[in-house]
């Protein structure tokens, strides 16, 4: 299937990620029925439970709803099974019985606050699938909620990473920008105005999911992804299509954001960070019971950084306030509601990378170099309001209905560069803005979900329902020649808008509405193979009315998009599994005859196989796919220049076709008990299938994403009397990055790189610690993200973030 030659360098690291996890299954943990070191952060009762049975070569059942939303205190020294369990549970109305090698939680009698006592619930594979990551100081999770309720990873016929809170704590991924650009298989694309789109197997996607509730936000300027991520307890990626989940849209993948819930048991946790460029930070975390038994639970959160930067004038002010209250309003029924809101000012969120000049040579300006205007700035406000409820009817349903609501602002005046430089010049016309954009997003999702046997198979099902709706009320001004910039002299005191006239008064009205319907079921074949079928039917309404061009409406009715897989358990720790699903697009362009171009569609193929392995400490897989799309817009060069925005651009029509194919390894977790790692290889090769407006493009890329993508980290825990210091390292290898200047000539936009990045953190007693990051250690010179030809975003150079961490 794959024919090119590979790189050596990801190639290398990639079999050594293999073989450590390989010589990591070989390991046997030793079972001690004597006394244990015991060694336990406060985190949910889940993971600790689940930790201490690890170390105690011990099973545990146990009912997720029994220990939903408890959390335990933390626990050191050299106890018996026995006693470790007695203190977690003390005070929770639980008990805990050892039978030979397996360990039973349950309610006590009467149950806590005179709950009805439930039997113990023995779960698949001996472990709790529950999917919070907070707490267990793992890279590795028991499940993900991408599939409406947790599941493990194994059980879901496609690649899937999780971004736990350990790993976001440790490596100082504070925006979901830097998160993903750390995330396996993934690079960003930047969009002017600060707004980015998240590329996964050669296709963008802005969509991103809250709490598993679909929200349409991509497209939009100024939806940027920068504000914190320290409300959130980790980041679900799924990779490939992703229809079932959220109907319209690319076979990219989905980006599902968990938040942190209200506390059982009062913490409390303070943050203070000095970094390089005057980059200074604080952040509070505190929350636990609101009432005294425990039914009421609440959290806040308060993040602050001031950020200067390594590029002349840049700064950014980020402020964010996240509050979370849990009820339980019966032992089956809860209700959760958030808020979060955030304020980010500065103008590094209009930063608008380095031109080049006009045959692709780049022009060697220093990094700091910004040829742009001093008074350049910008200001984005979001709001998001987010309520949930889910009921339990027993052990084996449940209704989950989720909302959300959010609301943002940006307001932004700049002037920059447009363009690329003439070969042997220096100067470009400067191109001015004023912004002034709004944007409402309205989404629901409401489930059930449960078990039940039939014609004796087990099955388990899950009927939904979702609805999003995107409002975008966008206003600018333009201002085209406002000023010639001369990149190699750049004089930022540049005259003010407003000195010639206006190019263009332009205001849009968008409005993105979908809504669907769908269902998936898991029948149990044979004690080893699982069928699921699913399938989603979707309604999709757009409109965009601006003022200077004629409007573009699009309408689709009842879109089906079929899911199938398999999965084959070859062990209790391994499986092997396929999928298929279809692929629906809608596109915005129009032709000749001011038509919006039917939907792309397509196919994506997935098979792989994945691991759970030490009793879930440790995710591994590895995955083949291919993806083709049709229908693709693509330039009209016989049609005259009568569409796009200025009414003066090529039409398109439906005549373009392609195919994405690769594969991705990945590995999460502890490999020993005191070294983790957390990392993938992606190899993707995308090429047009067709394109008879451009045949020569045949055979060619259809986007300058890199063919070979390694992102790894790394953290060790020193052994013996050195256990306070931990040490960390990584590296994120991209190889080079081609863009088609003409059908004929290809430029190389950037050779691969490779940036590492290291750690040295130090617990300074049981509640304070200490950690120095180092990004780009060997002080690399590369950009960060390539948005075209002419656009290029530079690398920070070698930089350095203390943090001091206090937990209560």
């Amino acid at each position: 299937m794959f024919h090119r030659r590979f790189h050596s360098a990801p190639l290398g690291v990639a079999c050594a990620l293999a073989f450590a996890v390989m010589g990591a299954t070989a390991q046997v943990h030793a079972q001690e029925s004597a006394s244990i070191v015991v060694s336990l952060k406060a985190q949910s009762l889940g993971s600790a439970l689940n930790q201490l049975a690890n170390q105690a070569g011990l099973q545990l059942l146990v009912s997720p709803e029994v220990i939903a939303g408890r959390q335990a205190p933390a626990l050191s020294g050299e106890m018996t099974a026995r006693q470790a369990l007695d203190r977690l549970l003390a005070g929770s109305g639980l008990v805990a019985e050892i039978n030979g090698k397996e360990v039973v939680v349950r309610r006590g009698a009467g149950g806590a606050s005179g709950e009805a006592v439930l039997a113990p619930v023995r779960v698949i594979a001996g472990m709790v699938h529950d999917a919070t990551t907070e707490g267990s100081g793992s890279y590795a999770v028991r499940g993900s909620t991408l599939f409406k309720g947790a599941q493990a990873l194994k059980d879901i016929p496609q690649s899937i990473t999780v971004m736990t809170r350990q790993r976001m704590d440790d490596q100082g991924l504070d925006t979901l920008d830097e998160v993903l650009a750390n995330t396996p298989g993934v690079t960003l694309f930047r969009r002017y105005g600060g707004s980015t789109d998240f590329v996964m197997r050669g296709f963008a996607t802005g969509n991103v999911q809250y709490d598993g509730i679909p929200t349409n936000r991509e497209g939009g300027l100024g939806n940027t992804f920068v504000s914190s991520t320290f409300h959130l307890d980790r980041v679900e990626v799924l990779r490939g299509a992703q229809g079932l989940l959220e109907g319209a849209g690319t076979p990219s993948g989905a980006i599902n954001l968990v938040r942190k819930r209200g506390l059982a048991e009062t913490a409390f946790n303070v943050e203070g960070r000095v970094g390089s460029w005057d980059n200074y930070g604080a952040r509070l975390d505190a929350g636990g019971r609101l009432d005294q038994d425990g039914k009421v639970r609440g959290r806040a959160v308060l993040d602050y950084e001031d950020k200067g930067s390594f590029i002349d004038t840049l700064y950014e002010r980020n402020l964010n306030f996240y509050g979370a209250l849990d009820f339980d309003l019966s032992p089956d029924t809860t209700v959760g509601v958030g808020i979060l809101h955030s304020k980010i000012k500065g103008n590094r969120l209009i930063y608008d990378g380095i031109t080049r000049y006009a045959d692709g040579r780049e022009l060697g300006l220093p990094r700091s170099a910004q040829p742009w205007a001093r008074w350049n700035d910008a200001k984005r406000t979001e709001t998001q309001l987010l309520l949930d409820l889910e009921h339990r009817f027993g052990a084996d349903w449940k209704l989950k209905m989720a909302g959300s609501y959010i609301h943002e602002e940006y307001e932004a005046i700049n002037s920059t560069p447009n363009g690329t430089v003439p070969v042997g010049g220096g100067t470009v016309s400067g191109l001015g803005y004023s912004f002034d954009l709004k944007g409402r997003n309205v989404s629901f999702d409401a489930n059930l979900s449960g078990k039940f046997e039939g014609l004796g198979i087990d099955h388990e099902i899950v009927l939904g329902a979702n609805y999003a709706r995107h409002k975008h009320d966008d206003a600018y001004v333009q201002y085209r020649n406002h000023y010639n910039y001369d990149v190699f002299d750049p004089r930022p005191d540049v005259p003010p808008l407003g000195t010639t006239a206006p190019t263009r008064i332009a205001h849009a009205d968008k409005d993105t509405e979908q809504k669907g319907i769908y269902g998936m079921l898991r029948s149990r074949l044979t004690d080893r193979l699982s069928l699921i079928l699913g399938g989603r039917a979707s309604w999709y309404e757009y409109a965009n009315v601006p003022n200077f061009t004629a409007s573009t409406r699009m309408k689709e009715d009842g879109v089906f998009t079929p899911y199938l897989g398999a999965v084959y358990a070859l062990t209790p720790q391994w499986s092997v599994y396929a999928s298929y699903a279809d692929i629906f697009q809608p596109q915005s362009v129009t032709d000749v005859n001011f038509q919006v171009l039917k939907p792309i569609v397509g196919t994506n193929y997935e098979a792989g196989i994945k691991g759970e392995l030490f009793d879930g400490a440790l995710n591994a897989s590895l995955a083949v796919y291919r993806i083709d799309q049709e229908n693709r817009g693509v330039l009209d060069y016989d049609a005259p220049r009568i569409c796009g925005s200025t009414g003066a651009e090529w039409c398109s029509r439906a005549a373009g076709e392609v195919r994405s194919e690769g594969f991705d390894l990945e590995a999460h977790g502890h490999l020993t008990k005191d070294w983790q790692i957390s990392g993938g290889y992606t190899y993707n090769r995308n090429k047009y299938l067709e394109n008879d407006t451009t045949p020569a493009q045949v055979g060619k890329p259809f986007n300058w994403d890199p063919k070979h993508i390694l992102r790894v980290w790394s953290d060790w825990q020193l052994p013996g009397g050195l256990s306070q210091w931990r040490i960390g390292a990584g590296v994120n290898y991209l190889s080079k990055q081609e863009y088609p200047l003409t059908t004929t000539q290809i430029v190389t936009l950037q050779d691969g790189y490779s940036i590492w990045n290291a750690r040295v953190a130090y617990q300074i007693d049981k509640n304070w610690s200490a950690a120095l990051n180092i990004d780009n250690l060997f002080d690399k010179h590369y950009y960060s993200y390539i948005r075209n030809y002419s656009t290029n975003y530079v690398g920070a150079p070698r930089n350095f973030l203390l943090t001091v961490r206090g937990s209560f």
